[in-house]
């Protein structure tokens, strides 16, 4: 206590620096260890300083009115926190510069005096569990002289009025954003609720200036003002849900970010105008200095407006995504059996493509070389696979988690109806398993089909030793890593799926290939608007499957130039790895059995590694919670024992439909 009075002496006798005095207060006041009991103790060692030195209380309260007077605090109030016009590059760079190369000082500047006053990065922490009227009663302290309160008090409200104009033509000013316009043309209406919020506001601050109102008809302004702000939000709602079927960039999701910024800040400057000079006003102030404190705790990083940024885009993306997960989800037998012949079919080229991929092997290419030929037979295979509507099982789960994640938002306060996530779970198991089934099935008898159909030309595409490392290939020891980075891949794939397809609706894919100039003279309208259709409906798809080919054809370079034995396993491909080896060796029922329960390990860990990331990254852009896992598999495992039928084969739908019902 001694020590901190003897420090404020020594600073209200030393210095004339009105910033230096009230960092020295703050610094008397700050909690050790977050200990928020010491503050009241602290404030009132303040106070008592203050009583006993008269002549510097009343200097400081001259010094603080004298600051507040000059400090343009209009500006600040509409600027402070708000994110910069020029876009998220700027904002990174405007960043970067402040974190190695800071602006200096202006000692007229709010943002400024915050900073420097609240210096520690856990200030926000404290200051933000204090009492409202514990900072009302510290701040009158400060400013003891009530001639330099009213000044203050008359200064602001100035300043807020003018900040309530600037915010509003700012508001304005986004009636003719191209981007804005590309997703409601509707917002370049003449009553736009963007213009009508910001004539409205200048109308009212006229009003008030001119002091021909009463308090009932501001009470009726305000009221009309708020309708307004509150079409705004639902304005700027209505364009996040389009931007997520229509596409999103970077730069929408920052200039939606922005606006939204703008308008709370327009309604918190209403607000303060509104309760000018009341308690409920002092809390409106004192909780905008908070909430300034703790965007100043991240004001600097740039890993924290990055991250703001793409968790909209993010949820654009898995949106995307999750429209095609519903495809993977079989809910009746119809589509059940439709999942099993389409899996059968990609069994089938999947063969294909791990007999090509062993020739290519044998060929003896440079590495380089020989993983240019891997990526692209993988990535034309997957993406062949795709235009003939077969069904890759491994794709399945980036997609469905997605659908998973989406169920879970739509519930009560974005938290999971765990029954009806129970009755999805089995739906997603049984369509994987037939997938599964499909892909398994038709790789190993095709890849036994094929190497009896080389015998027959008198070629041998494995030797005995090279037979016998594609069968130890799928033992766990190694195989279940490898299976890991496939189901890495799996994900990412699922991501860039969504990421096309983002792009596809925000450059207006099918409209700007309608249109082309040289399709028009080649093409007639018809066979235009099919093929406009088709790429536009299946960009992401086409784009998913080849980058996944490619990830998974790089991944053994990539260990070749870091040293390390990197490898994929994939369920499909070591299925027909496995009937290649199998066929060149003396048959083991045992050997042949258990390399199959392997393979069925591999395609788990595949499955289980995309489905948990694509899961997490969703319901994270969503701000979605999955609830207890405990309770659910309790759930789960309930459902299982009452019909463990329905984990491989649909239900009748009429069960089904009771069933929904009941969760």
């Amino acid at each position: 206590m001694q020590d901190s009075k003897a420090t404020l002496e020594k600073t209200f006798e030393e210095s004339d620096d009105f910033v230096e005095k009230l960092k020295a207060i703050i610094d008397v006041v700050r909690p050790v260890n977050g200990d928020i009991e010491q503050v009241e103790s602290n404030m009132y060692l303040v106070t008592s300083f203050f009583a006993s030195n008269p002549k510097w209380s009343e200097q400081f309260s001259e010094d603080l009115t004298s600051w507040f007077l000059t400090s343009k605090i209009s500006y600040h109030v509409a600027l402070l926190g708000i994110y910069a016009k020029d876009g998220l590059w700027r904002e990174v760079t405007e960043r970067l510069y402040q974190k190695f190369l800071p602006n200096p000082p202006e000692k007229s500047d709010l943002g400024y005096l915050l900073e420097t006053i609240f210096w520690d990065k856990n200030d926000a922490a404290w200051v933000c569990q204090i009492k409202q009227e514990q900072w009302q009663r510290f701040f009158r302290t400060l400013v003891c002289k009530d001639v330099n309160f009213t000044a203050m008090k008359n200064y602001l409200y100035s300043a807020l009025l003018y900040a309530a104009e600037i915010v509003a033509v700012w508001i304005a000013s986004e009636e003719f954003n191209r981007d804005f316009i590309r997703l409601d043309n509707s917002i370049l209406n003449h009553d736009s609720p963007f213009l009508a919020l910001q004539r409205e506001v200048s109308a009212f601050t006229k009003q008030i200036e001119a002091e021909t109102t009463d308090i009932e008809k501001i009470n009726l302004d305000f009221k009309h003002l708020f309708v307004l702000l509150e079409q705004c939000y639902k304005q700027i709602e209505r364009l996040k849900k389009k931007s997520i079927f229509q596409g999103i960039s970077v730069s929408l999701t920052y200039q939606l970010e922005r606006l939204e910024q703008i308008l709370e800040r327009l309604e918190l400057i209403l607000n303060a105008i509104k309760r000018f000079d009341t308690i409920p006003f002092y809390d409106t102030v004192i909780q905008f200095i908070k909430e300034n404190l703790r965007k100043n705790a991240t004001k600097n990083s740039i890993r924290f407006i990055i991250k703001n940024n793409i968790k909209i885009l993010s949820r654009s993306v898995t949106n995307n995504t999750s429209e095609h997960g519903e495809h993977y989800i079989a809910t009746n037998k119809k589509d059940y059996l439709k999942m099993l012949f389409s899996a059968s079919g990609a069994g089938v080229v999947i063969a294909f493509m791990a007999w090509f991929k062993i020739m290519i092997l044998q060929v003896g290419f440079e590495p380089l070389y020989e993983t240019i030929f891997s990526s692209l037979n993988y990535g034309l295979g997957f993406v062949l696979i795709h235009i003939l509507g077969f069904t890759i099982a491994t794709k399945q789960p980036a997609m469905t988690a997605s659908t998973f994640a989406q169920a879970i938002e739509k519930g009560a306060e974005k938290r999971a109806n765990q029954h009806k996530l129970v009755l999805l779970i089995m739906q997603v198991i049984r369509s994987q398993l037939a997938a599964v089934v499909g892909n398994v099935t038709l790789a190993l008898v095709v890849g036994f089909l094929i190497v009896y159909a080389l015998g027959l030309f008198g070629v041998t595409l494995l030797d005995v030793s090279q037979a016998e490392y594609y069968i130890q290939s799928v033992e766990p020891i190694s195989a279940l890593f490898y299976a890991t980075i496939a189901g890495v891949w799996l994900f990412c794939a699922g991501l860039i799926a969504g990421y096309f397809d983002n792009r596809a609706n925000f450059l207006n894919i099918k409209q700007r290939y309608i249109h082309q100039p040289l399709l028009k003279k080649l093409l007639p309208l018809e066979v235009r608007t099919f093929f406009a259709t088709y790429v536009h409906d299946n960009y992401g798809a086409i784009a998913g499957n080849f980058f996944f080919g490619v990830l998974l054809g790089v991944t053994p370079f990539i260990g070749y130039l870091l040293g390390l034995p990197l490898d994929i396993r994939h369920i499909a491909f070591s299925t027909a790895n496995v009937a290649f080896g199998s066929y060149y060796l003396p048959f083991d029922l045992t050997s042949f059995l258990l390399a199959m329960v392997f393979v069925l390990l591999i395609g788990l860990v595949n499955l289980a590694v995309s489905f948990f990331l694509a899961l997490k990254i969703s319901l994270q852009a969503r701000d979605a919670y999955f609830g207890n896992v405990a309770t659910f598999m309790k759930l789960l495992l309930k459902e299982i024992i009452k019909n463990p039928k329905d984990l491989i084969l649909p239900p009748k739908e009429q069960q089904q439909e009771e069933d929904m019902q009941k969760s």
